[in-house]
């Protein structure tokens, strides 16, 4: 049957606008399709659909945030906690890392953007580098943005979770337990949580102490670093040089990405409300390893030299650094024979009686192997 222009009946037309725009969908979201029931998908929904797959829980967005600040050379990495209508989940993370130029700001969130311009990064969390990090965290958030970052001047990211949308651990109060091993302290039982993140990471690099608490803990805590001479071009920067209450919840709020009441900010002020120590300092506590078990300043590497019970520990970063470049070139040499080369970082550590490096393998196609 034939309608004139615009007679369609209203359950037909409701139909054919309803296919048109599935297909208009399919159609945004596939380049080629091929034989079999298979298809090439675009650049844009490839990346939409790796954004679900990299972030799956509260607990991927701090590790993911924290490991950029790590990155970026950060010394201290705060993380401000707290959880809003029982449902929305506020993260800001604060570093005093490298920066961010302001002209970044928003390019960072996008697909493929990394400052890892040779290579990428391997840790117990998987590969880091691939310029995905930020872009997968907007894509599940209510929002994240840059507060603050300027080049040599830290930065403040702030981020907004729907955890009905992207989950997290039911239990955040819990600190996991510390185990002694051969290599040193390692993280065992607990539950997997942001605290287990951070712990984690903790035992991981050790020249980067991490902090975890509420908005107003945190403050009380930037305030404490603000001290130190060499926190000088962080975020938190002459920070306890702030008595007016006002003026401090508001350079909070803007600076910090902290929302501070005012009466919180009076508690920071006049020492009720008390800095944290740091995660592996609180769980080392919460564990009850004695002081005297735990007691080794860091190296210059990081490392806690009074865990080390061999000579190993006399070996300086510059050694450790040296060793690793000179394998590597044999490795290098040995794989090229069999068309294959080290793809990464070589990572090398010391334990006690042995040292350890690992690395990717890739063939020369760029093929992982």
């Amino acid at each position: 049957m034939i309608y004139a222009e615009g007679s369609r009946p209203s359950g037909e037309r409701e139909v054919i606008d309803f296919v048109s725009k599935i297909t208009e969908a399919s159609r945004r979201r596939i380049e080629e399709k091929l034989p079999h029931g298979f298809v090439r998908l675009k650049v844009a929904e490839a990346e939409r659909r790796q954004a679900q797959q990299d972030i799956r829980s509260v607990e991927d967005i701090v590790c993911e945030l924290a490991r950029n600040s790590r990155d970026a050379g950060a010394r201290h990495v705060l993380v401000a906690f707290q959880k809003e209508k029982g449902r929305f989940r506020s993260i800001s993370v604060l570093d005093d890392g490298c920066g961010i130029p302001t002209d970044m700001h928003q390019m960072v969130f996008e697909p493929r953007v990394t400052s890892k311009r040779e290579d990428f990064e391997e840790d117990r969390y998987g590969v880091h580098g691939r310029g995905m990090a930020l872009f997968s965290i907007r894509s599940r958030s209510i929002s994240a943005r840059i507060v603050s970052s300027s080049p040599n001047g830290g930065t403040v990211i702030s981020v907004l979770v729907d955890t009905l949308m992207v989950p997290e651990r039911s239990d955040q109060a819990t600190l996991p337990i510390i185990e002694e091993k051969e290599v040193g302290l390692e993280i065992g039982a607990g539950s997997h949580n942001v605290a287990r993140v951070l712990s984690e990471m903790s035992t991981d690099s050790r020249n980067v102490d991490y902090y975890l608490g509420s908005v107003a803990e945190i403050l009380a805590t930037a305030r404490m670093l603000s001290t130190d001479h060499d926190t000088r071009n962080s975020p938190w920067a002459n920070l306890a040089r702030i008595d007016d209450i006002r003026l401090l919840a508001e350079v909070s709020k803007t600076r910090l990405g902290l929302s501070v009441s005012e009466r919180n900010a009076y508690r920071v002020v006049n020492g009720e409300i008390v800095p944290l120590e740091t995660m592996l300092k609180r769980a080392k506590d919460a564990t009850g390893i004695s002081r005297k078990a735990c007691k080794a300043s860091p190296g210059a590497d990081g490392i806690r030299s009074g865990r080390l019970r061999s000579p190993l520990r006399k070996l300086s970063k510059d050694d450790l650094s040296e060793i690793g470049e000179r394998c590597g070139q044999i490795v290098e040499g040995v794989l090229g024979r069999y068309y294959m080369k080290p793809a990464g970082t070589i990572r090398i550590r010391r334990g006690k009686g042995k040292i350890v490096m690992s690395f990717f393998i890739i063939g020369e196609d760029g093929d992982g192997e």
